[in-house]
C-alpha cells in the first residue's frame, strides 16, 4: 500500500516541477520590441521664429525626402552677394517615432557643413547628433530644433 501512495506522490511532485519550469521559461524569454518606422501622412515643417539672423525652413515630405532652406539676413552696413546668403539643400530621411535620420545629398558647388548648421553649443539636451559629414540624427519627439542657434518649431502642413 505504501508503494502506490509513494509513486503517486512522486508523480504529483514531478508534474508540478514541469509546470513550474515551463512557466519560468516563458517568463524569462525576452521580447525584442523594434520601434515603429515613422510614416508621415502630412508634411512636417521646422520653421524659425522671429529673429535678426536668418529664415530657416526644414520640410519633411511624406515620401521620405526633405528640403532645407536658409536665407541669411544681411547686415545693414555690409555689402554681400545675395547668392552666398542662401542655402538650399535636400536629401532623404528615415526613422521612427523617437529619432529621425536626415541624409543630406552631396553638393557639387560647395560643401554644406553640418557642424556649422547644427552647432552643438546651441543644442538643448539631445535634440540632434551629427553622424557624419552628410547625416544628422534629430530627436523627432521634440517640438523644437535649434538650427544655426535659432529655434525652429515643428508644425504639420
Amino acid at each position: 500500500m505504501r508503494k502506490p501512495i509513494f509513486l503517486a506522490l512522486i508523480l504529483v511532485i514531478l508534474s508540478c516541477q514541469s509546470k513550474t519550469s515551463k512557466n519560468m521559461e516563458s517568463n524569462t524569454k525576452m521580447e525584442i520590441i523594434k520601434p515603429k518606422k515613422l510614416v508621415l501622412n502630412d508634411t512636417i515643417v521646422y520653421l524659425s521664429g522671429d529673429n535678426d539672423l536668418a529664415l530657416i525652413k526644414l520640410t519633411l515630405i511624406p515620401n521620405g525626402t526633405f528640403d532645407f532652406y536658409m536665407s541669411i539676413y544681411s547686415e545693414p552696413m555690409q555689402d554681400s552677394e545675395p547668392e552666398s546668403d542662401l542655402i538650399n539643400s535636400n536629401g532623404t530621411w528615415n526613422g521612427n517615432e523617437k529619432t529621425l535620420s536626415l541624409n543630406f545629398a552631396e553638393r557639387k558647388k560647395d560643401t554644406l557643413n553640418l557642424n556649422d548648421l547644427f552647432d552643438s553649443s546651441y543644442k538643448e539636451g539631445n535634440e540632434f547628433k551629427i553622424i557624419n559629414k552628410n547625416t544628422i540624427e534629430i530627436d523627432y519627439s521634440l517640438n523644437k530644433l535649434n538650427i544655426w542657434g535659432i529655434s525652429c518649431h515643428k508644425s504639420e502642413k
